[in-house]
């Protein structure tokens, strides 16, 4: 999502925060809802779902032609009374928007979705439970291809997946994550659902102004490794670091470091790779 899809997401995440973060001790604003977030997620994953079989209202939701106080206005007649006040006032403020295309619109009420979830898992104290845990079953899917491709496969019914999901996580994780991998697994559009996962750790992190680290290393780190990494990535970066430690046997030894687009590799696989690249010149 690029350009004025971009900026129109950004706002309605700025409204969604508005409502959603209580005011600061002793502040009476009067835009803030007292927000049922379990309420505003079902809303509006409702709404994307329908935005997904629907596709003329999400182009007229999107028409760069029709004025936004007149698609505010369709999307208040389409919606009120069906969803929440803060469900409604967020889907007019993402109905003003410029999208650069209808499905753009459809992947920011997603998003917000997903915003809201975290949200409520930040609420509730356990949003690096939540974090971690996706993290997880993302290597899982890695290294379980029967899984990655039951949950992948757009030819098996949805209500099946679903259950799998719940299944598999059922009382090993917060309900929270449980909800957030079945929304990855229904939203086929995002592509590879590995990737997906991954996202939504980072988009969990932002919440807290950190950087993920994805660290891959041979051997479980002790708990004073694991600090020193961390305080010397930050340092690096000049933001607080979230790790995610991955044990990988591939690796050899050392670790290979990701954070975001950008790789540090120390293992010892790398060094025989780069040895052996310069033997054959």
């Amino acid at each position: 999502m690029e350009g004025s899809s971009r900026r129109s997401l950004d706002a309605a995440r700025a409204r969604l925060d508005e409502l959603t973060m209580p005011p600061p001790p002793g502040i009476r604003m009067r835009s803030h809802y007292p927000v049922d977030l379990g309420r505003l997620a079902d809303d509006l994953e409702a709404v994307g779902d329908l935005l997904s079989r629907e596709p003329a209202i999400r182009r007229a939701l999107a028409d760069p032609g029709t004025p936004g106080s007149a698609r505010s206005g369709l999307a208040a007649r389409l919606f009120d009374a069906k969803v929440s006040a803060a469900a409604l006032d967020i889907l007019q403020v993402v109905a003003t928007g410029r999208w650069a295309r209808p499905l753009d619109l459809q992947r920011a009420v997603s998003e917000l979705g997903v915003e809201v979830l975290l949200a409520q898992a930040q609420r509730e104290g356990v949003l690096d439970d939540v974090e971690d845990e996706l993290f997880r079953f993302g290597r899982i899917l890695n290294r379980t291809p029967e899984l990655s491709l039951a949950l992948s496969d757009p030819a098996a019914p949805w209500p099946a997946k679903r259950e799998l999901v719940a299944t598999l996580l059922d009382s090993r994780a917060k309900a929270v994550t449980t909800r957030l991998v079945q929304r990855a697994v229904a939203e086929r559009y995002y592509g590879d659902l590995e990737h997906r996962l991954e996202q939504l750790t980072v988009i969990a992190a932002a919440r807290r102004n950190r950087l993920v680290a994805v660290v891959r290393t041979a051997v479980p780190l002790a708990g004073d490794q694991i600090f020193r990494l961390r305080t010397a990535i930050s340092r690096y970066f000049g933001r607080d670091v979230q790790l995610q430690v991955d044990v990988d046997p591939a690796v050899l030894g050392g670790v290979v470091v990701r954070v975001g687009d950008e790789v540090v590799d120390g293992s010892v696989l790398r060094r025989l790779t780069d040895a052996r690249r310069r033997l054959h010149r």
